[in-house]
């Protein structure tokens, strides 16, 4: 997922400007809906900073798909996005 990757990319940068891995303890994520598919799209691609992964939480994220979701608003979102972003994968 190209959202995953750029994810991963934007935590390496940030962690070889800003913080030496050697001061780094712990790595955490937190994710809502999508932001949680993007985390776990990332994770393959953070491997080299396994050893210091934490924690992992994804709140109301759609892992096995939103194919029985009945939220209108959702629905609708997703609609807009596919139509604007013309993409195969949310299609």
């Amino acid at each position: 997922m190209e959202m995953g990757e750029r994810l991963a990319t934007e935590v390496k940068q940030y962690i070889l400007s800003f913080c030496p891995i050697s001061c780094i303890s712990k790595i955490s994520f937190i994710g809502h809906s999508i932001g949680g598919l993007i985390i776990r799209a990332a994770l393959p691609h953070l491997a080299e900073f396994a050893p210091k992964f934490f924690t992992y939480i994804s709140l109301g994220s759609p892992h096995l798909g939103y194919m029985y979701n009945s939220n209108k608003l959702f629905d609708a979102g997703m609609w807009l996005l596919k139509k604007w972003r013309n993409s195969r994968c949310l299609t």
